[in-house]
């Protein structure tokens, strides 16, 4: 049975065999000797390795297959030795490193690497140079047997060697075995082998010895390959000393480098004293570092504000916020200059937020000049800093007023919020203000949400009462009236978030929008086209309010006194067409029905799940949806 064509027979007659011990080794043994069949020859090769592993001198019946004239039979054989370690058969396995069969030399060189034989050392590496990369599963029996054979000193020898493909395989090699003689390759001329040394390196448990080398790279310029001066600047912050702490600051000075590694050496600059207990490459966890603040602020200190006035707006902005985080004082005067005259506004609102960070004596000044930016990015950081910083209430209060009054929506909204964090004494006249603007329809309904959230901030009975007073005459429904903040102002792009991914609204998960989403609501393409912002709304906090037609049921009471248990399927203007039981759709006139009752949604209401904030971001984004594709 061990010729029979079919495999499964053939492993269970093997392992029949092999459990009828001496009398089951003769029939191995008989059936390698043929050659007639090729796979009951290779059967038996298992089922001997089978007896080796309980007694190993049973191996010494493989060896001679090594010298096989079948190419499989002598890669059998190999791959065969090597994983019972049968050691004796070194010297005849180095042969087949130069066969003609590309699997004897993958299976041979991975034997010789299990059974740690030392003299296969050359022939390995000479079976890399023959093999030059072409063979990539070579390549890899090969290193790897290197590195189980476990001899550093012969591979960081490589370093020197002509061939590419040796140098390749011995830097993984090194990797494997974690020696530090892998930083001799750092030096090599090709930026790929630098590189694969520097993630041998740096990445997983690392090689800490070789940090020092690796943080070196970064005074070679000549290196251009973002993942290997990634994992240099990451060297140096992990070792920490002062040569490290001086080659980040070089390699930022330095103009010819790429911008945004520079700005990535002066971001790990700002973590000095206080690294992530994450790698900044790949994430591992290093440990708690804590370095003295005093140490870098000396050396560093003014490079950084020199570098806050380069040419390239990713230099200034890393460098603005390293100076705030190393907590840099005579850097004020610059971040000052930067706030009022940057061309950038990531810059200058940056620099807004440093002299905040610092507690700058300016920092009135600065938010003032900030709330008069031409941006309105740089005018919003300034107002949520002003709770924040120690600033007269009334300098506060006129700020405030002014951007009520005369900027855009979002700062409006802005200004209310923080409005509200005032004592009620200081803000109760401009909350009056507003309230009176409002109930003459003066003031957006995009602030609404934000005006009603201040005065509730406040405790102020006589200011809810009277905004609560407002909200009646503007909408008699009570429910619509206390979302009436959620119908305009949102943000569109946070509604997409909130719609394509928010956990507990989950809208994503029944309805579909292009090629996204499930089927047990409605389609919502082009939902702006065919509902307005308050029926959207009107969706959102109250879903049994409407029926979407084909997901709603419709109880309707006849002229005639019956009545109809329904889907609704359409809305026309002289009727209803319902789909009842398993009968066509029927149209019910709207002369014949004295009473239609909508059954409760589906859909629960989002005013359970989501802030009034969030609802306004939410119909924010399906109010875009104009297009039916």
């Amino acid at each position: 049975l061990l010729k029979h064509a079919d495999m499964r027979i053939r492993q269970k007659s093997q392992f029949e065999l092999v459990t009828r011990g001496e009398k089951g080794l003769e029939v191995f043994k008989q059936n390698i000797s043929q050659t007639e069949n090729q796979l009951a020859r290779v059967n038996s090769i298992w089922g001997v390795s089978q007896f080796a592993r309980t007694d190993l001198k049973h191996a010494h019946i493989l060896v001679p297959l090594l010298k096989d004239a079948d190419p499989e039979i002598r890669a059998q054989a190999a791959k065969w030795i090597g994983d019972v370690r049968y050691k004796e058969a070194g010297e005849t396995l180095l042969p087949l490193l130069k066969d003609d069969n590309s699997r004897a030399r993958f299976f041979a060189a991975e034997a010789l690497g299990r059974i740690a034989y030392e003299p296969a050392i050359n022939p390995i590496i000479e079976l890399l140079r023959s093999n030059n990369d072409e063979d990539i599963y070579i390549r890899h029996a090969a290193s790897l047997a290197l590195a189980r054979i476990g001899k550093a000193a012969p591979i960081v020898a490589l370093s020197k060697d002509p061939s590419r493909a040796v140098r390749i395989a011995a830097v993984v090699a090194l990797r494997r075995l974690k020696n530090t003689g892998i930083a001799e390759f750092l030096g090599d001329s090709d930026e790929y082998i630098v590189t694969e040394a520097s993630r041998a390196i740096n990445d997983d448990l690392s090689i800490e010895a070789a940090l020092p080398a690796l943080g070196d790279v970064l005074n070679n310029y000549r290196f251009t390959n973002e993942a290997l001066i990634r994992r240099a600047i990451n060297a140096n912050l992990r070792v920490g000393n002062d040569r490290a702490m001086q080659n980040l600051i070089d390699y930022a000075k330095h103009d010819g480098s790429p911008l945004v590694m520079r700005a990535e050496a002066i971001d790990a600059l700002s973590t000095w004293t206080k690294p992530s207990v994450l790698d900044r490459v790949d994430g591992r966890f290093r440990g708690v570092i804590t370095r003295d603040p005093r140490v870098v602020k000396s050396k560093a200190a003014e490079i950084l504000i020199q570098l806050s006035g380069n040419k390239a707006s990713s230099i200034r902005l890393s460098s603005v916020k390293a100076i705030a985080k190393l907590s840099i004082e005579n850097a004020s005067s610059q971040l000052f200059t930067l706030l009022k005259s940057d061309p950038k506004s990531e810059v200058r609102a940056e620099s807004l937020k440093s002299l905040a960070s610092l507690n700058d004596k300016q920092i009135g000044d600065a938010i003032t000049k900030s709330l008069s930016d031409r941006e309105k990015s740089v005018r919003v950081v300034g107002l949520d800093l002003l709770p924040k910083m120690n600033i007269s209430k009334e300098l506060m209060l006129t700020l405030l007023t002014d951007v009520i009054n005369t900027k855009t929506i979002e700062e409006k909204q802005a200004a209310i919020t923080t409005l509200g964090s005032l004592p009620i004494g200081d803000s109760q006249k401009l909350f009056d203000q507003l309230l009176t603007r409002m109930e003459s329809g003066k003031l957006p309904t995009e602030t609404y949400l934000e005006l009603a959230e201040a005065i509730d901030s406040t405790r102020s009975p006589q200011l809810i009462t009277r905004y609560k007073e407002i909200s009646q005459v503007h909408s008699p429904d009570s429910l619509k009236a206390s979302y009436a903040g959620s119908l305009l102002g949102g943000d569109a792009n946070r509604g997409a978030r909130i719609f394509y991914g928010n956990q507990t609204a989950q809208c994503i998960r029944c309805h579909a929008y292009g090629d996204y989403g499930g089927s047990a609501g409605p389609r919502l393409n082009g939902v702006a086209s065919r509902l307005s912002r308050e029926q959207i709304l009107e969706s959102l906090i109250d879903p049994s309010a409407r029926v979407a037609p084909g997901y709603g049921t419709v109880s309707l009471e006849l002229t005639s006194g019956k009545k109809i248990n329904g889907i609704l399927q359409l809305e026309k203007p002289n009727g209803l067409l319902v789909k009842i039981g398993d009968k066509p759709d029927t149209l019910i006139t709207k002369e014949s029905i004295v009473k239609r009752t909508n059954g409760m949604s589906s859909m629960p209401p989002m005013r359970f799940l989501l802030s009034k904030k969030e609802i306004r971001d939410v119909v924010s984004f399906l109010a875009t949806m104009k297009e039916n594709d």
